[in-house]
């Protein structure tokens, strides 16, 4: 059976009232030396074109380390890693061109945020306390603020966290956990229930059914969007523009939240009612890679957060023990998935083959064709000779006499 591990993040509260000011100002001055060491790896790395924590850690441990000599060497190691993911990441956006014009030629780190590795963080998932280390090889425990939700994790291994000091001046610890799964076999007869994902609705099936769940996605995106406009238009004081701000997004990231976890249990639910085992998703990772229209339709599209909700369908579903497949979407709701053909515009969202008579959904069509590209790529990948250790393929052709 195959075997995968899933990791999850919790946000956990740190309860500071039985800390005592001093370690409360060092904690503070730990965020501060943290933030000026990653703007400085990144000048360097910006500078020399790093893009790898390694070497970067190789050009500029020893300095820092004289330079802090009482912090905690495995900040700085962090600290690299923070920093050349950083400067990868500005790259890649600089390339797509999709960063801000007004923005500096060198990235900065801003937030107020510590990474931690297993040698600078200790957790208790029986009690809830964190231990983390100070300056000096002094280590202080931290008692965490958890509820109900968090007693998943206590079955979980913990993993890389980060401590995160809010503007309110309350600390949160966000820890990843993983657990390792089991999942079923994945055999040519296995029941399939594929899914197609639009801006509003999200179609899932197989060739037996078909139902569509309506998320109205893009209307509660576009209705932020135009309140975010309005009140940077109309407000003109940036503090309270940053409140109104920081306020409404919660509430459209809460909103957008709930609808994709009770999208996902519907799909799961239907998978375990009708025994599949494999829930199959569209392959989107290059969607936003290039304009594709409009400044309107193009915005639109930077808004939606398809990805988010198939991160969340898919750790859900091997929490289940169902596999998950990602097929490649490409004209999918324009090919008729019985003869092939290319289908026509009949009515709105409706394709109609001219061939075989076919008139249904778009979305339907979608789902049909990728049942049927799973089940071809499947196919394709058990009809392959297995390759040789020389990486070429085990029976080779005859020589032509």
């Amino acid at each position: 059976m195959p075997v995968e591990k899933i990791t999850l993040t919790a946000s956990f509260k740190v309860d500071l009232t039985d800390v005592d000011e001093a370690t409360i100002s060092e904690i503070y001055r730990l965020f501060d030396e943290y933030r000026e060491i990653v703007n400085e790896l990144i000048e360097y790395a910006h500078l020399h074109k790093i893009i790898n924590h390694i070497r970067l850690r190789h050009a500029k441990y020893h300095e820092l380390r004289q330079k802090h000599p009482t912090l905690p060497s495995h900040y700085i190691v962090t600290a690299c890693h923070h920093a050349a993911s950083i400067n990868l990441s500005f790259i890649k956006l600089k390339k797509l061109g999709i960063h801000k014009k007004n923005r500096k030629k060198i990235p900065t780190f801003r937030k107020r945020m510590i990474l931690l590795d297993d040698h600078l963080f200790r957790l208790d998932t029986e009690n809830w306390k964190a231990s983390i280390a100070l300056y000096n090889r002094r280590r202080i425990t931290l008692k965490l603020l958890h509820g109900r939700h968090h007693d998943k994790f206590k079955g979980m291994k913990p993993g890389e966290s980060c401590l995160v000091l809010k503007r309110d001046g309350n600390l949160y610890l966000d820890a990843a956990f993983t657990r390792t799964i089991m999942l079923p076999e994945i055999s040519a007869d296995a029941k399939i229930i594929a899914i197609d994902i639009n801006e509003n609705t999200i179609t899932y099936g197989n060739n037996d059914f078909t139902e569509k769940l309506e998320t109205n996605e893009g209307i509660i995106r576009t209705r932020y969007f135009l309140k975010y406009r309005k009140i940077q238009s109309k407000i003109r004081s940036k503090q309270l523009r940053r409140k109104l701000f920081e306020k409404y997004r919660g509430r459209e990231q809460h909103r957008i939240r709930e609808i994709y976890y009770k999208a996902a249990k519907k799909i799961i639910n239907k998978a375990k009612e009708t025994g599949a085992t494999i829930i199959i998703m569209e392959d989107l990772k290059h969607l936003n890679r290039k304009n594709k229209g409009s400044k309107e339709l193009n915005g639109r599209l930077r808004r939606w957060s398809y990805r988010k909700f198939q991160q969340i369908l898919e750790y859900q579903a091997k929490l289940h023990g169902l596999n998950v497949k990602y097929i490649n979407p490409a004209y999918t709701s324009i090919q008729c998935p019985a003869c092939g053909n290319k289908l026509t515009p009949s009515k709105h969202r409706i394709r109609k083959c001219t061939k075989c008579g076919l008139e249904e959904d778009r979305d339907v069509i979608a789902v049909k064709n990728l049942v049927k590209r799973y089940h071809e790529e499947y196919m394709n990948t058990k009809t392959k000779p297995p390759p040789d250790k020389c990486g070429e393929p085990a029976f080779p052709p005859k020589a032509s006499q």
